[in-house]
């Protein structure tokens, strides 16, 4: 969520540049180019069959980061969920962007390592061969302009297993160096046994304070051996060459914790923010905030921030899915929606600490919340919504702060005539598609998160329903967006679906079509069968009519 190695020559940026004089707030670039032939290339310059079929694959890119760079703030960074590296390799991928110019255009790449990589620096990475697919990226340069990517490696298929690593980038982002294991996940048979670890975030200490260059990374360990899962921490003192043995910041006695968010404050000190759901011996959800004075050593008592009510996607289903679509995916809701659920967000600067996160009202409404400490362990003032405005729903916060400025983004549909608080985002009461009404927000407050001025930064809506994610044809947009900010240059990146082609599922024919609206353009052959059947049947991951623009979801970038 916040402020998350490879030469990429500076012909190459060259080569795939957008074009584009000025970039700035109302004006949104594409960052992740699919459409255009040899916009991906390689750490090196080259060209492979992944960053081929990368380049015109049309597939979707999800749970975006974006890092400043505050060595030159001209230089900016992101990454997602990268799908166009299953068309050779069978599944998802970390993918790493870089705009040399404040965003106005950006060169496309995969982090060294993916399964077909047979490049020098893919072949050296401790990934390759490990794991089949990467994701979660999180990013953060230190003051000299190197880059720390970290991001999960895992297997989908037995053995299930997930582990944690960090690729570093010097050259202000241009070139990749190696890439380091920070925790080992072991075999989990889909989290029924074993460690897995997820949900990573990193932050990197940015001040000339004693813990100068310390790289911070937090994540989740789903642990199918004890009763809880854990928040983990670990710290690099040595600019990500070596990651300290981690260490459990979330106490036994709060249960599960998950969503871990860092943030670094002008004096060093490290903020950790996390939620804990509701349990047997814990009757609420909650936010909470530990801290750690001594540059990620050790973490004091996490201070309660709020009990919550959690908006989650699983409300909507009727069964207890947390997402639903069409054929074996349909729910007895007969809505259509990607995942959500609430988790929290961090930022520090000298007015103090601030937390966000969307929860529900009473009314069911989801709104940003935000809550404000002088020091990150005492909270004089209640938790209080960035607005008042009364319809549509709010979620996927993430905060960052500079200058004295601190920025919320945001997703929300406050334009969908549809909406109601009973209702998920984009669907019409009788489960269709209401159109493109979700749109990225940005709030701003110049009084330490007292008072807040919103603007709309998309210039174009999009709905989280469209069924893009595999054979189960439901809708994946991921877990965060993201926002960074250095000095005055503010960069927001979020998951957008302006470009992704309707359509008409060739599956649903007849009385078998629901007509819901949120189907996609997918020109395929497929092999009759019952649509409610388990063996509802998809084209392989490579097919090549899945290129058409069904599945095209973008991630988009704008100054704010």
């Amino acid at each position: 969520m916040r402020s998350r190695l490879l030469v990429v020559a500076s012909v190459v940026l060259l080569a795939v540049s957008l074009g584009g004089a000025a970039f700035g707030s109302g004006v949104n670039t594409r960052v992740t180019r699919d459409g255009t032939p040899s916009s991906y290339l390689r750490y090196d310059g080259a060209s492979d069959a992944t960053t081929a079929a990368c380049s015109t694959g049309r597939r979707s890119q999800n749970e975006p980061t974006v890092a400043v760079n505050p060595h030159n703030t001209q230089v900016v960074v992101a990454g997602s969920n990268d799908y166009c590296a299953a068309i050779v390799n069978g599944d998802v991928w970390t993918g790493y962007y870089r705009s040399p110019d404040g965003g106005a255009s950006w060169a496309d790449s995969l982090v060294p390592g993916y399964p077909a990589d047979s490049s020098p620096a893919g072949v050296a990475s401790p990934v390759h061969g490990s794991c089949g697919a990467a994701g979660d990226p999180s990013q953060a340069f230190d003051r000299d302009g190197r880059l720390f990517y970290a991001f999960i490696c895992f297997n989908r298929s037995q053995p299930v297993n997930g582990s944690v690593y960090v690729a570093r980038y010097t050259d202000d982002g241009a070139s990749y160096d190696r890439t380091v294991l920070v925790k080992q996940g072991t075999p989990s048979g889909l989290f029924e046994s074993g460690l897995f670890q997820d949900k990573i975030n990193l932050m990197v200490d940015q001040t000339a304070g004693a813990f100068s260059g310390n790289v911070y990374v937090a994540w989740s360990q789903y642990n199918g051996f004890a009763p809880a899962n854990a928040v983990l921490f670990s710290r690099s003192t040595d600019q990500g060459l070596t990651f300290s043995t981690p260490i459990r910041v979330t106490p036994v006695a709060l249960g599960t914790a998950s969503f871990a968010d860092l943030a670094v404050g002008p004096d060093g000190a490290v903020y950790l923010t996390f939620i804990t759901y509701a349990s047997a011996s814990n009757p609420s959800t909650d936010v909470w905030l530990s801290k750690s004075t001594d540059g990620g050593v050790s973490f004091g008592s996490p201070a309660h921030v709020a009990a919550i009510i959690p908006f989650d996607s699983t409300q909507f289903s009727g069964n207890g899915f947390s997402d639903c679509g069409d054929g074996p995916s349909a729910c007895p809701t007969g809505l259509t929606f990607s995942r959500f659920t609430t988790a929290p967000a961090v930022a520090a600067d000298a007015t103090g600490v601030h937390v966000v996160w969307n929860a529900e009202l009473r009314s069911g409404q989801s709104k940003v919340f935000v809550r404000n400490s002088p020091d990150g362990t005492t909270w004089p003032t209640v938790a209080r919504t960035l607005d008042t405005v009364r319809v549509g729903h709010q979620w996927t916060p993430d905060i960052s702060s500079a200058n004295g400025v601190v920025n919320v983004v945001f997703y929300d549909s406050r334009s969908d005539r549809a909406y109601s608080p009973s209702l998920p985002p984009g669907n019409t009461a009788s489960g269709r598609n209401s159109g493109n009404v979700v749109d990225t927000f940005v709030a701003k407050s110049a009084d330490g998160g007292t008072s807040w001025s919103e603007t709309m930064i998309s210039t174009a809506g999009s709905n989280f329903g469209w069924e893009t994610h595999g054979s189960r044809r439901v809708g994946f947009w991921g877990d965060y967006i993201y926002v960074s900010a250095v000095g005055e240059t503010v960069m927001a990146a979020w998951t957008d679906s302006r470009d992704l082609v309707p359509g008409v599922d060739p599956r649903e024919t007849g009385t078998a079509d629901d007509h819901d609206g949120f189907d996609v353009y997918q020109p395929c052959t497929y092999v009759p069968n019952d649509i409610n059947a388990a063996s509802y049947t998809s084209p392989s991951v490579a097919d090549a009519c899945l290129s058409q623009g069904g599945l095209d979801q973008n991630i988009y970038a704008a100054g704010v």
